[in-house]
């Protein structure tokens, strides 16, 4: 299926537009786990998947290049990089800070019907995760959070944390086969969402930082000992640890 598949048969077909939709196409495809770490995407490849030709592909490879989400190998492909440690760490700083007080400002301005939205998410989230679609529910793990910064309305707030996220996307592919130890009763997404209802900035925070406390454990054990673990051993996520039946943390 073409990349622009939905336009209509006379509609110009810009090389900018190309260039720019296949690169929000990779952008979210990052961000959402469809790549593991140490990966190699060849242009050729991506170009015939989205039904454009090379042109628009190499362009939207060399902004993600510049993002820091890819690494340039040759000018036919890149490869998603592996993060440390240290840069993990770094990241779940800023994460915790940057969506944190995203959800403070989120808790002033949404609307209940815009809370209900971010709740429908969580609830596909959820369902896919107890119907073991864990590859999927990381799709909408990433989606929940990025709509919560959108709801603060700080436009470069929400352009950092999503390129936090680019970074982050391909490693929580290891929440795949190194699950959480410790899980809470309660999800943490539903901690924001309850701040949000109430109006209480302080509780939406609070549910953001256990968030990423919580995945930081089993995500940390997988990069101080990758080889431990095989990605590519449950694409769909089937022989990941078994977890609480009633809402797997993500």
């Amino acid at each position: 299926m073409s990349l622009l598949s939905d336009r209509p048969a006379d509609a110009p077909l810009a090389r900018e537009s190309l260039s720019y939709q296949a690169y929000h196409r990779l952008r979210r495809d990052l961000m959402g786990g469809r790549y593991n770490p140490g990966e190699k995407l060849k242009l050729r490849d991506i170009a015939e998947e989205l039904g454009v030709s090379p042109t628009p592909v190499r362009e939207a490879l060399a902004r993600l290049v510049s993002d820091m989400a890819v690494v340039q190998l040759d000018h036919r492909s890149v490869r998603v990089p592996h993060i440390d440690v240290e840069r993990f760490n770094e990241i779940c700083l800023l994460r915790a800070e940057m969506e944190g007080r995203a959800a403070e400002r989120a808790a002033e301005r949404a609307t209940p019907a815009a809370v209900d939205e971010l709740e429908a998410i969580h609830a596909r989230l959820t369902a896919l995760k107890n119907g073991r679609e864990i590859k999927a529910s990381l799709v909408e793990n990433q989606r929940f959070h990025s709509a919560l910064c959108a709801l603060a309305d700080l436009p470069l707030h929400y352009r950092f944390a999503e390129t936090l996220w680019l970074q982050i996307g391909p490693l929580m592919n290891a929440l795949l086969v190194c699950r959480p130890t410790n899980l809470p009763r309660r999800h943490p997404h539903r901690t924001i969402l309850d701040g949000l209802r109430a109006g209480d900035g302080a509780t939406a925070r609070r549910g953001v930082e256990e968030d990423v406390r919580i995945n930081a454990e089993p995500l940390l054990a997988y990069l101080r000992d990758p080889g431990a673990f095989d990605l590519g051993a449950a694409p769909d996520g089937e022989q990941a640890r078994p977890a609480a039946p009633h809402e797997l943390v993500s």
